[in-house]
């Protein structure tokens, strides 16, 4: 039987396991039955554009988002530098926001721009089924922003329930509270703002069933804040990257009586078990879920180990051990230490010393999702040499490697990001060694000390599943000859995203010319200097948009201007 003859029921079972962008691609416009179907499966998936080439993009908006625009349901838009001016492109497709007019989920990520910030907000209100709107790892660069306007347009959305504010506006750091009132609005994460003690109450006098809250808190001492209870909070994560005084922060969870799940993610202290212990036995009652992820750093003049053992000692009471059952591992690397909840990932270098307050906890048992081993000394150097690392997302690792490593780190199955210090040609068979073992690598990244001699086993490496090479730690600057060689290597001819340092801008040509899978280019001149603007008008880029294909996007990278990016 043929796929097209399949019946509907089995259709929608194997559309499950694509993603929107992938129906569109690979099913839409077989047949009209088939169409017909897709368009009961668009409501239940999320038409995700982060990592789309701007080929397919101008294939969607002109051919795909006019008929099924109004089935979609949940939409990812990003400036990142995947995709840079993506936002901006496609709202000039559009004639109105009523075209989406069954979209129920909005994200919008990397935004810099305040102006089409307001426009989409002002699209909003046109979105009638709008219940969650998330904005992630946006930077507004203008000089006059009033987020106070941006603040009350979100909370005058009528239906909407969830909301992540990711925005950081220049030269503020303070949350504004908002002056109207949203009835609807549960869930509110606020990312990249700081919020004082004392707006807490009017953030909940302004969204009165609010039960869900993510926050960064300026400070916990606040002779302003009055304490009033807030019933209607169940779950609470606090997080900061600054100092908090957050062992004064009982004066703020004995006013969450319904509180049932709470995280704390501190990067700069770490709460004493005994202050907790108290707050949580007397004021929270109902809390079935604490999650702790906390680091400190001490001075010099600061006794670590003594310190360390104290701060152990206080998650080891019988509430914690006997009651409550709730374990912590406490870590300990050069004047840090951390405290961590065992169910969370450990992000940090390989410590030097490990306690658990569980008996049964095994330093073999600690998730790991990143880890540096600058020599192989540290591995032999600390009491880890002899666990395994079996769940490493992301490895930073110097050549040459022993078995001490592979005893360590025996499998590398769901490695995602791989990046070689150090690399020479001398070590190309150990490198393709660890290739051969990620059988889920998609990034790669290469440093090289020596800017004069490129270690030509890089065209030679192999692994399937790398889709971005990260070549500008090399010091080494690919000519027109380097960079035809790099097209045409086994990694070059399935590379997506490409990181790189070239002689000129016909290099750059080239690359593009020659690399058929490359949908974004982050590339930097041997001879740019730095250019301080992102009007993206400079000679170089001119350039480039004259001698390039009309679809593509060239721009100066906002995060480093002597970088330009090319979306392909």
């Amino acid at each position: 039987m043929s796929f097209e003859l399949l019946p509907n029921e089995i259709l929608l079972d194997i559309f499950e396991y694509f993603n929107g962008i992938d129906l569109l691609r690979i099913f839409y416009g077989l047949n009209f039955r088939i169409n017909m179907v897709l368009h009961e499966r668009f409501p239940t998936c999320t038409v995700d554009l982060h990592l789309v080439s701007k080929r397919y993009f101008d294939i969607l908006c002109r051919s795909y988002f006019p008929t099924m625009s109004k089935y979609i349901s949940s939409f990812h838009l990003s400036d990142s530098e995947e995709t840079p001016r993506q936002i901006e492109l496609f709202l000039s497709t559009l004639s109105s926001f009523q075209e989406l007019s069954q979209l129920k989920t909005l994200s919008i990520s990397y935004l810099r721009s305040h102006a089409i910030l307001t426009q989409i907000l002002q699209g909003c209100f046109q979105l009638s089924n709008l219940t969650q709107l998330t904005f992630s790892n946006c930077y507004l660069q203008d000089d006059c922003v009033d987020f106070q306007s941006i603040i009350n347009q979100i909370w005058s959305l009528e239906k909407l329930t969830h909301c992540t504010l990711g925005i950081a506006v220049k030269r503020q750091c303070l949350f504004c509270t908002p002056t109207i009132i949203s009835s609807t609005l549960k869930s509110l994460s606020i990312e990249k703002l700081l919020i004082e003690l004392k707006q807490i109450n009017q953030l909940f006098e302004f969204t009165p069933n609010l039960q869900h809250l993510s926050l960064s808190v300026l400070s916990f001492v606040d002779n302003q804040y009055q304490p009033v209870p807030l019933p209607t909070v169940t779950n609470l994560n606090i997080h900061s990257v600054v100092k908090c005084d957050a062992s004064n922060m009982s004066r703020f969870l004995e006013n969450l009586p319904n509180l049932q799940r709470l995280s704390i993610d501190l990067s700069c202290e770490i709460v004493n078990g005994n202050d907790l212990e108290t707050v949580i036995s007397n004021h929270l009652p109902k809390l079935e879920t604490l999650q702790l992820k906390m680091k400190m750093i001490l001075s010099p003049q600061q006794d670590l180990v003594a310190r360390f053992q104290t701060l152990f000692n206080s998650y080891r009471t019988p509430f914690w051990i006997d009651e409550r059952r709730w374990f912590i591992r406490c870590l300990t690397s050069v004047r840090r230490f951390y405290v961590y909840s065992i169910s969370k990932i450990f992000e940090e270098n390989i410590p030097l010393a490990f306690k658990s307050t569980d008996p049964h906890d095994d330093e073999r048992d600690i998730h790991y999702a990143l880890i540096k081993i600058p020599s192989q000394e540290i591995l032999s150097a600390t009491m880890f040499s002899n666990a395994y690392f079996t769940k490493l997302k992301e490895l930073h690792i110097s050549l040459p490697i022993d078995e001490r490593f592979w005893a360590a780190i025996p499998n590398l199955n769901r490695l995602q990001t791989l990046k070689i210090m150090s690399h020479t040609h001398t070590f190309r068979s150990q490198v393709q060694a660890l290739l051969k073992r990620t059988p889920n690598l998609y990034r790669l990244s290469v440093c090289q000390q020596e800017p004069t001699i490129l270690a030509t086993s890089l065209f030679k490496y192999t692994n399937a599943s790398i889709r971005e090479l990260d070549l500008l730690d090399m010091s080494y600057c690919f000519d027109k000859q380097d960079c035809l060689k790099l097209s045409q290597s086994p990694l070059g001819e399935q590379c997506e995203k490409l990181s790189v340092l070239v002689a000129d801008c016909q290099c750059i040509i080239s690359l593009i010319e020659n690399m058929s899978k490359l949908r974004m280019l982050n590339v930097r001149c041997r001879d740019e200097q730095f250019v301080h603007t992102e009007m993206n008008e400079d000679k170089r880029t001119l350039w480039l948009k004259d001698h390039l294909p009309m679809g593509c996007v060239v721009i100066r990278n906002p995060k480093c201007t002597c970088n330009i990016l090319v979306w392909i």
